[in-house]
């Protein structure tokens, strides 16, 4: 096959449409061992899934020191880099926060965070030598905010491990890319209208980066009392972004504070992390001074 022309392949996977476009000799054997990839991902990680090595080491453990392989180290290695770079905003403890909402039957809002609350946060783990550690037994883990753009980056490390050129990964909106097509010209990625998804708001020109987004519309959240942001907090969403974007090195770090900056946008961002928030007039801001008025 001519790498002039991409080969494009789509699948379902965590729950979102996902698609890789690559620029390579042979593409078929690296789009389905993307795939493949994806799946067992998805299998290992899966906080709903009681048969998942999250929930069967981690969150069903029986002590409060779990040893943990090479692949979790490093994801949650990572993903506690960037939490503590968003000052604990993001915060993979929510997880305390559904699985009280699962067990307990009819589940408020505030009994959920009431309970949930003492037990959450950076202090309740830690890693030490290949082990995760726990203050309380009641702490649960979800990396359902994390996994999909840790395949992203996986996608993309496979690709280049094959010699691809050029390679787009887009699951579900998260997006990284590695080099540019055959002509020089960078990949062109589209960010959708929060009020209508059938319509992109701005579009931006990548290169060996990932752009996330985090919004509003695209899943939802129901305890007892109300329905709310799949995008959990105890301080709730920010009631004027709809969406926010960010372009970073990784995928994992993008959605990191993609997420974050929903929930905190006057939160410090590094400058090497370029971000753009949709308020709820639509209006495109790169900065945070529209807060102020």
């Amino acid at each position: 096959m001519s790498t002039n022309q991409p080969f494009s392949h789509r699948f379902m996977a965590m729950t979102v449409p996902c698609e890789v476009m690559i620029f390579a000799p042979e593409p078929a054997q690296i789009a389905q061992a993307i795939e493949a990839n994806t799946r067992r991902l998805e299998s290992k990680f899966n906080f709903y899934d009681s048969g998942s090595v999250l929930s069967v080491q981690i969150n069903q453990r029986k002590a409060d020191s779990v040893e943990i392989d090479d692949e979790m180290l490093s994801v949650l290695t990572k993903v506690r880099e960037h939490s503590i770079a968003t000052n604990g905003i993001f915060d993979i403890t929510i997880g305390t926060v559904k699985a009280f909402q699962q067990t307990g039957g009819s589940v408020s809002r505030e009994e959920a965070y009431q309970f949930a609350q003492p037990y959450m946060g950076l202090s309740s783990w830690g890693l030490e030598e290949g082990k995760l550690n726990f203050a309380f037994s009641q702490t649960r883990i979800d990396l359902g905010g994390v996994i999909k753009e840790v395949a992203v980056d996986q996608a993309i490390d496979i690709a280049t491990k094959h010699n691809a050129s050029g390679v787009l990964i887009n699951f579900g909106g998260d997006i990284r890319v590695s080099g540019g097509k055959p002509d020089g010209s960078d990949f062109v990625v589209a960010v959708l209208n929060p009020k209508d998804p059938s319509r992109p708001i701005f579009a931006l020109p990548l290169r060996d980066q990932a752009l996330t987004t985090s919004a509003h519309y695209a899943r939802r959240f129901q305890f007892s009392d109300q329905e709310t942001s799949h995008i959990l907090s105890e301080q709730g969403t920010h009631r004027r972004i709809l969406s926010s974007t960010v372009v970073a090195e990784t995928a994992l770090q993008a959605g990191i504070f993609s997420t974050s900056l929903t929930i905190d946008p006057r939160m410090s961002v590094p400058e090497s992390v370029g971000f753009a928030l949709v308020d709820d007039q639509l209006t495109v801001h790169q900065d945070i001074e529209f807060l102020n008025q």
